[in-house]
Protein backbone atom coordinates (compact mmCIF):
# COMPACT_ATOMS: atom_id res chain seq x y z
CA UNK A 1 0.00 0.00 0.00
CA UNK A 2 1.00 3.71 -0.80
CA UNK A 3 3.35 5.49 1.97
CA UNK A 4 3.34 9.38 2.60
CA UNK A 5 6.16 11.55 3.36
CA UNK A 6 5.06 13.62 6.67
CA UNK A 7 8.08 15.28 7.37
CA UNK A 8 12.47 14.69 8.09
CA UNK A 9 14.20 14.27 11.34
CA UNK A 10 18.13 14.34 11.23
CA UNK A 11 18.20 14.13 7.63
CA UNK A 12 15.63 11.03 7.35
CA UNK A 13 12.40 11.30 5.96
CA UNK A 14 9.70 9.81 7.39
CA UNK A 15 6.74 7.63 5.99
CA UNK A 16 3.58 6.60 7.01
CA UNK A 17 1.99 3.74 5.15
CA UNK A 18 -1.97 3.45 4.64
CA UNK A 19 -2.22 0.60 6.58
CA UNK A 20 -1.13 2.41 9.84
CA UNK A 21 -3.60 5.35 9.03
CA UNK A 22 -6.11 2.48 9.03
CA UNK A 23 -4.99 0.41 12.18
CA UNK A 24 -4.67 3.21 14.59
CA UNK A 25 -8.39 3.51 15.28
CA UNK A 26 -7.89 -0.26 16.10
CA UNK A 27 -5.47 0.20 18.26
CA UNK A 28 -7.60 3.05 19.93
CA UNK A 29 -10.52 0.65 20.29
CA UNK A 30 -8.40 -1.98 21.45
CA UNK A 31 -6.86 -0.13 24.10
CA UNK A 32 -10.84 1.05 25.58
CA UNK A 33 -12.21 -2.13 25.56
CA UNK A 34 -13.35 -2.90 29.38
CA UNK A 35 -11.33 -6.27 29.49
CA UNK A 36 -8.23 -4.42 28.47
CA UNK A 37 -8.92 -1.15 30.39
CA UNK A 38 -9.50 -3.31 33.37
CA UNK A 39 -6.47 -5.79 32.87
CA UNK A 40 -4.22 -3.06 32.31
CA UNK A 41 -5.72 -0.03 35.13
CA UNK A 42 -4.51 -3.13 37.63
CA UNK A 43 -1.08 -3.30 36.00
CA UNK A 44 -0.44 0.64 35.97
CA UNK A 45 -2.22 0.63 39.40
CA UNK A 46 0.83 -2.07 41.17
CA UNK A 47 3.04 0.64 39.33
CA UNK A 48 1.73 4.16 40.39
CA UNK A 49 1.17 5.87 43.74
CA UNK A 50 -2.68 5.36 43.53
CA UNK A 51 -5.07 3.10 42.61
CA UNK A 52 -6.59 4.01 39.12
CA UNK A 53 -10.44 3.25 38.84
CA UNK A 54 -11.42 2.00 35.21
CA UNK A 55 -14.41 3.28 35.69
CA UNK A 56 -13.21 7.31 36.35
CA UNK A 57 -11.12 6.27 32.93
CA UNK A 58 -14.76 6.35 31.42
CA UNK A 59 -15.78 9.95 32.16
CA UNK A 60 -15.92 13.29 30.58
CA UNK A 61 -13.95 11.98 27.27
CA UNK A 62 -11.68 9.99 29.21
CA UNK A 63 -12.01 7.06 27.24
CA UNK A 64 -11.46 9.31 23.47
CA UNK A 65 -8.22 10.70 25.60
CA UNK A 66 -7.04 7.17 26.15
CA UNK A 67 -7.57 5.34 22.75
CA UNK A 68 -6.33 8.80 20.47
CA UNK A 69 -3.56 9.35 22.62
CA UNK A 70 -2.62 5.78 23.54
CA UNK A 71 -2.66 4.61 19.62
CA UNK A 72 -0.50 7.86 19.31
CA UNK A 73 2.25 7.59 21.83
CA UNK A 74 2.70 4.00 20.66
CA UNK A 75 3.41 4.59 17.59
CA UNK A 76 5.87 7.46 18.40
CA UNK A 77 7.60 4.95 20.61
CA UNK A 78 8.04 2.86 17.44
CA UNK A 79 9.32 5.50 15.52
CA UNK A 80 11.64 6.57 18.55
CA UNK A 81 13.04 2.73 18.29
CA UNK A 82 13.66 3.00 14.67
CA UNK A 83 15.65 6.75 14.86
CA UNK A 84 17.53 4.63 17.75
CA UNK A 85 18.39 2.36 14.85
CA UNK A 86 19.43 5.20 12.52
CA UNK A 87 21.19 7.07 14.30
CA UNK A 88 23.44 4.50 15.45
CA UNK A 89 24.33 3.55 11.73
CA UNK A 90 25.06 6.93 11.30
CA UNK A 91 27.67 6.20 13.74
CA UNK A 92 28.93 3.12 11.96
CA UNK A 93 28.83 5.10 8.70
CA UNK A 94 25.94 3.19 7.80
CA UNK A 95 22.90 5.44 5.61
CA UNK A 96 19.50 5.20 6.84
CA UNK A 97 16.96 6.20 3.33
CA UNK A 98 13.86 6.55 5.13
CA UNK A 99 11.91 5.18 8.52
CA UNK A 100 8.39 3.74 7.69
CA UNK A 101 5.50 3.43 9.63
CA UNK A 102 3.35 0.88 9.27
CA UNK A 103 0.93 -1.87 10.57
CA UNK A 104 3.19 -4.18 11.87
CA UNK A 105 5.30 -1.37 13.65
CA UNK A 106 8.34 0.21 12.32
CA UNK A 107 11.00 -0.31 9.24
CA UNK A 108 14.26 2.30 8.98
CA UNK A 109 15.30 1.12 5.67
CA UNK A 110 19.67 0.82 5.65
CA UNK A 111 20.97 1.57 2.44
CA UNK A 112 24.02 -0.79 2.84
CA UNK A 113 23.54 -4.06 4.75
CA UNK A 114 26.52 -4.01 7.39
CA UNK A 115 28.53 -7.09 7.42
CA UNK A 116 31.03 -6.32 10.29
CA UNK A 117 29.42 -8.34 12.71
CA UNK A 118 29.39 -5.32 15.44
CA UNK A 119 27.90 -2.94 13.51
CA UNK A 120 25.19 -5.47 12.80
CA UNK A 121 24.89 -5.70 16.37
CA UNK A 122 24.80 -2.38 17.64
CA UNK A 123 22.71 -1.10 15.09
CA UNK A 124 20.53 -3.72 16.38
CA UNK A 125 20.70 -3.65 19.63
CA UNK A 126 19.95 0.47 19.64
CA UNK A 127 16.30 -0.03 18.83
CA UNK A 128 15.68 -2.78 21.85
CA UNK A 129 17.56 -0.78 23.99
CA UNK A 130 15.63 2.92 22.88
CA UNK A 131 12.36 1.03 23.68
CA UNK A 132 13.44 0.13 27.38
CA UNK A 133 14.63 3.65 28.25
CA UNK A 134 11.24 5.42 26.98
CA UNK A 135 8.88 2.85 28.95
CA UNK A 136 11.07 3.47 32.16
CA UNK A 137 11.06 7.21 31.41
CA UNK A 138 7.42 6.75 30.85
CA UNK A 139 7.19 4.57 34.35
CA UNK A 140 8.92 6.94 36.23
CA UNK A 141 6.77 9.88 35.19
CA UNK A 142 4.25 8.34 36.11
CA UNK A 143 4.85 8.68 39.89
CA UNK A 144 4.82 12.67 39.31
CA UNK A 145 1.33 12.46 37.97
CA UNK A 146 -1.69 13.83 40.20
CA UNK A 147 -4.13 11.32 41.37
CA UNK A 148 -6.87 14.01 39.80
CA UNK A 149 -5.02 12.96 36.13
CA UNK A 150 -6.32 9.41 35.98
CA UNK A 151 -6.09 9.13 32.27
CA UNK A 152 -2.96 10.79 31.80
CA UNK A 153 -1.34 8.31 34.44
CA UNK A 154 -2.97 4.76 32.54
CA UNK A 155 -1.98 6.40 29.38
CA UNK A 156 1.41 6.78 30.57
CA UNK A 157 1.52 3.38 32.34
CA UNK A 158 0.33 1.75 29.40
CA UNK A 159 2.51 3.08 27.20
CA UNK A 160 5.68 2.12 29.63
CA UNK A 161 4.04 -1.08 29.84
CA UNK A 162 3.83 -1.48 25.87
CA UNK A 163 7.33 -0.13 25.14
CA UNK A 164 9.09 -2.62 27.66
CA UNK A 165 6.61 -6.02 25.98
CA UNK A 166 8.06 -4.44 22.87
CA UNK A 167 11.45 -4.47 23.66
CA UNK A 168 11.40 -7.90 24.74
CA UNK A 169 9.12 -9.09 21.68
CA UNK A 170 11.91 -7.45 19.34
CA UNK A 171 14.59 -9.28 20.74
CA UNK A 172 12.89 -12.97 19.62
CA UNK A 173 15.22 -14.84 17.51
CA UNK A 174 13.89 -14.25 14.33
CA UNK A 175 14.23 -11.81 10.90
CA UNK A 176 13.34 -9.42 10.09
CA UNK A 177 12.76 -8.82 14.38
CA UNK A 178 16.20 -6.88 16.01
CA UNK A 179 16.75 -10.36 17.95
CA UNK A 180 17.13 -12.16 14.44
CA UNK A 181 19.98 -9.59 13.32
CA UNK A 182 21.65 -9.68 16.50
CA UNK A 183 21.44 -13.82 16.46
CA UNK A 184 23.37 -12.88 13.49
CA UNK A 185 26.07 -10.81 13.96
CA UNK A 186 27.07 -13.36 17.29
CA UNK A 187 27.02 -15.82 14.72
CA UNK A 188 29.29 -13.70 11.85
CA UNK A 189 31.71 -13.64 14.69
CA UNK A 190 33.28 -17.16 13.99
CA UNK A 191 31.30 -17.60 10.78
CA UNK A 192 30.87 -16.42 6.88
CA UNK A 193 28.46 -13.69 6.96
CA UNK A 194 26.24 -15.56 4.70
CA UNK A 195 26.58 -19.09 6.73
CA UNK A 196 25.38 -16.76 9.56
CA UNK A 197 22.99 -15.92 7.93
CA UNK A 198 21.40 -18.94 6.93
CA UNK A 199 21.62 -20.66 10.32
CA UNK A 200 19.33 -17.21 11.41
CA UNK A 201 16.83 -17.24 8.83
CA UNK A 202 16.60 -20.75 9.44
CA UNK A 203 15.54 -20.41 13.35
CA UNK A 204 13.51 -17.53 12.44
CA UNK A 205 11.22 -19.76 10.10
CA UNK A 206 10.96 -22.30 13.19
CA UNK A 207 9.94 -19.43 15.46
CA UNK A 208 7.30 -18.11 13.25
CA UNK A 209 6.31 -21.85 12.49
CA UNK A 210 5.66 -21.66 16.22
CA UNK A 211 3.96 -18.67 16.53
CA UNK A 212 1.41 -19.72 13.58
CA UNK A 213 0.94 -22.63 15.62
CA UNK A 214 0.05 -21.21 18.57
CA UNK A 215 -1.72 -18.28 16.95
CA UNK A 216 -4.20 -20.49 15.22
CA UNK A 217 -5.16 -22.70 18.71
CA UNK A 218 -5.65 -19.45 20.49
CA UNK A 219 -7.61 -18.04 17.78
CA UNK A 220 -4.71 -14.85 17.78
CA UNK A 221 -5.32 -13.55 14.22
CA UNK A 222 -2.60 -10.73 14.58
CA UNK A 223 -0.06 -13.40 16.05
CA UNK A 224 -1.08 -15.56 12.75
CA UNK A 225 -0.59 -12.33 10.63
CA UNK A 226 3.06 -11.59 12.64
CA UNK A 227 3.94 -15.39 11.87
CA UNK A 228 4.12 -15.48 8.25
CA UNK A 229 5.48 -11.98 7.94
CA UNK A 230 8.16 -13.14 10.11
CA UNK A 231 8.83 -16.47 7.69
CA UNK A 232 8.65 -14.49 4.53
CA UNK A 233 10.81 -11.73 5.78
CA UNK A 234 13.36 -14.63 6.78
CA UNK A 235 13.23 -16.17 3.43
CA UNK A 236 13.42 -12.83 1.84
CA UNK A 237 16.31 -12.03 4.10
CA UNK A 238 17.92 -15.33 3.22
CA UNK A 239 17.69 -14.93 -0.46
CA UNK A 240 19.36 -11.09 -0.52
CA UNK A 241 22.06 -12.34 1.67
CA UNK A 242 23.10 -15.53 -1.13
CA UNK A 243 22.24 -12.65 -3.73
CA UNK A 244 25.07 -10.02 -2.71
CA UNK A 245 27.19 -13.47 -2.31
CA UNK A 246 26.66 -14.09 -5.47
CA UNK A 247 27.25 -10.60 -6.65
CA UNK A 248 29.98 -9.92 -4.96
CA UNK A 249 32.94 -8.44 -7.14
CA UNK A 250 31.03 -7.95 -9.76
CA UNK A 251 30.52 -4.18 -11.47
CA UNK A 252 27.71 -2.62 -12.46
CA UNK A 253 30.22 -1.88 -15.96
CA UNK A 254 29.80 -6.13 -16.30
CA UNK A 255 26.13 -6.19 -16.86
CA UNK A 256 25.13 -3.08 -18.32
CA UNK A 257 24.23 -3.10 -22.25
CA UNK A 258 26.84 -0.85 -23.84
CA UNK A 259 25.30 0.08 -27.04
CA UNK A 260 22.22 2.30 -25.52
CA UNK A 261 19.33 2.80 -28.16
CA UNK A 262 17.76 6.51 -27.25
CA UNK A 263 15.48 9.18 -28.24
CA UNK A 264 14.77 13.11 -28.54
CA UNK A 265 12.57 14.30 -26.32
CA UNK A 266 10.27 15.62 -29.09
CA UNK A 267 9.76 12.40 -30.57
CA UNK A 268 5.66 11.61 -30.15
CA UNK A 269 4.20 8.69 -28.65
CA UNK A 270 3.09 7.15 -31.65
CA UNK A 271 6.79 7.41 -32.93
CA UNK A 272 7.64 5.51 -29.91
CA UNK A 273 5.43 2.91 -30.37
CA UNK A 274 6.08 2.08 -33.58
CA UNK A 275 10.13 1.99 -32.61
CA UNK A 276 9.12 -0.18 -29.80
CA UNK A 277 7.58 -2.63 -31.61
CA UNK A 278 10.46 -2.48 -34.39
CA UNK A 279 13.24 -2.72 -31.99
CA UNK A 280 11.72 -4.74 -29.50
CA UNK A 281 12.71 -2.74 -26.60
CA UNK A 282 10.24 -1.39 -23.80
CA UNK A 283 12.34 1.25 -22.56
CA UNK A 284 14.53 4.43 -23.98
CA UNK A 285 16.58 6.85 -22.17
CA UNK A 286 16.17 10.34 -23.77
CA UNK A 287 18.70 12.43 -24.43
CA UNK A 288 19.17 15.90 -26.15
CA UNK A 289 21.93 17.02 -28.95
CA UNK A 290 24.72 17.12 -26.75
CA UNK A 291 24.06 13.37 -25.33
CA UNK A 292 22.88 15.14 -21.66
CA UNK A 293 20.43 12.77 -19.81
CA UNK A 294 17.04 14.35 -20.35
CA UNK A 295 15.00 11.20 -18.83
CA UNK A 296 13.48 8.17 -19.24
CA UNK A 297 10.46 6.90 -21.31
CA UNK A 298 9.28 3.47 -21.11
CA UNK A 299 5.89 0.98 -21.85
CA UNK A 300 4.14 2.31 -18.87
CA UNK A 301 4.00 5.72 -19.89
CA UNK A 302 3.22 4.87 -23.38
CA UNK A 303 -0.15 2.95 -21.68
CA UNK A 304 -0.92 6.26 -19.40
CA UNK A 305 -1.68 8.24 -22.69
CA UNK A 306 -5.05 7.28 -24.91
CA UNK A 307 -4.52 6.17 -28.30
CA UNK A 308 -6.33 9.35 -29.57
CA UNK A 309 -3.58 11.72 -28.01
CA UNK A 310 -0.64 9.73 -29.05
CA UNK A 311 -0.27 11.82 -32.14
CA UNK A 312 -0.16 14.92 -30.47
CA UNK A 313 2.00 14.12 -27.45
CA UNK A 314 5.22 13.89 -26.86
CA UNK A 315 8.14 12.03 -24.90
CA UNK A 316 8.94 14.67 -23.18
CA UNK A 317 5.03 15.20 -21.84
CA UNK A 318 5.03 12.02 -20.53
CA UNK A 319 8.72 10.63 -19.23
CA UNK A 320 10.25 10.28 -16.07
CA UNK A 321 12.38 13.04 -15.29
CA UNK A 322 14.31 11.67 -12.71
CA UNK A 323 15.31 8.31 -13.83
CA UNK A 324 17.06 5.92 -11.59
CA UNK A 325 20.77 6.25 -12.13
CA UNK A 326 23.80 3.93 -11.06
CA UNK A 327 28.11 4.87 -11.44
CA UNK A 328 29.76 2.07 -14.22
CA UNK A 329 31.89 1.32 -11.17
CA UNK A 330 29.57 1.25 -8.45
CA UNK A 331 28.37 -3.08 -7.15
CA UNK A 332 25.98 -5.19 -9.24
CA UNK A 333 24.44 -5.61 -5.71
CA UNK A 334 23.58 -1.52 -5.61
CA UNK A 335 21.46 -2.09 -8.49
CA UNK A 336 19.07 -4.14 -6.54
CA UNK A 337 18.99 -1.40 -4.21
CA UNK A 338 18.56 1.19 -6.84
CA UNK A 339 16.03 -1.21 -8.43
CA UNK A 340 13.54 -1.18 -4.60
CA UNK A 341 14.49 2.47 -4.07
CA UNK A 342 13.17 4.02 -7.31
CA UNK A 343 10.58 1.16 -7.87
CA UNK A 344 11.62 0.36 -10.97
CA UNK A 345 13.84 -2.26 -13.32
CA UNK A 346 16.10 -0.46 -15.35
CA UNK A 347 18.71 2.03 -14.33
CA UNK A 348 20.87 4.00 -16.67
CA UNK A 349 24.67 3.83 -16.04
CA UNK A 350 26.81 6.83 -16.38
CA UNK A 351 30.52 7.70 -16.54
CA UNK A 352 31.51 11.50 -15.53
CA UNK A 353 27.32 12.34 -15.66
CA UNK A 354 27.43 10.92 -19.00
CA UNK A 355 25.21 7.95 -20.44
CA UNK A 356 27.24 4.73 -20.99
CA UNK A 357 24.76 2.18 -20.38
CA UNK A 358 21.73 0.65 -19.12
CA UNK A 359 20.87 -2.05 -16.57
CA UNK A 360 17.95 -4.26 -16.26
CA UNK A 361 16.33 -6.57 -13.96
CA UNK A 362 17.23 -9.37 -17.01
CA UNK A 363 20.75 -7.94 -16.93
CA UNK A 364 20.62 -8.79 -12.96
CA UNK A 365 19.06 -12.07 -13.97
CA UNK A 366 20.57 -13.67 -16.38
CA UNK A 367 24.39 -13.04 -14.62
CA UNK A 368 22.99 -14.62 -11.43
CA UNK A 369 22.07 -17.71 -13.55
CA UNK A 370 25.55 -18.00 -15.05
CA UNK A 371 27.05 -17.35 -11.36
CA UNK A 372 24.79 -19.32 -9.66
CA UNK A 373 25.33 -22.66 -12.11
CA UNK A 374 29.71 -21.64 -12.19
CA UNK A 375 29.94 -21.62 -8.19
CA UNK A 376 26.67 -23.05 -6.84
CA UNK A 377 24.52 -21.86 -4.04
CA UNK A 378 25.39 -23.49 -1.20
CA UNK A 379 26.43 -21.60 1.51
CA UNK A 380 29.42 -22.70 2.51
CA UNK A 381 30.45 -22.56 -0.95
CA UNK A 382 29.92 -18.98 -1.70
CA UNK A 383 31.71 -18.68 1.33
CA UNK A 384 34.77 -19.59 -0.28
CA UNK A 385 35.43 -17.58 -3.16
CA UNK A 386 34.69 -14.45 -4.80
CA UNK A 387 33.72 -13.82 -8.55
CA UNK A 388 36.17 -12.89 -11.24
Amino acid sequence: MKSFRVGTISGIPIYINLTLLLFLPVIGWLITRPDQLGFYAALVSLLSPYTIDPAALATNGGLLFVGVVGALGLFAGVLLHELGHALTARRFRVETSMITLWIFGGLAHIKELPENWDAEFWIALAGPVTSVLLGVACLVSLRFVPESLPMVAFVLGWLGLVNLTLAVFNMIPAFPMDGGRILRALLARSRPYVVATSIATSVAKVFALFMAIFGVFTFNVILVLVAMFVYVAATSESRTTVVRELLRGVKVSDLMTREVKTIDAELTIAELVDRMLAERHTGYPVVDRDGDILGLATIDHVRSVPAHERYFKSVRDVMDREPATIDADADAFDVLMRFSENRTNRALVTEDDRLIGIVTQTDLTEALEVIEGIRGRDPKGLARGGFA
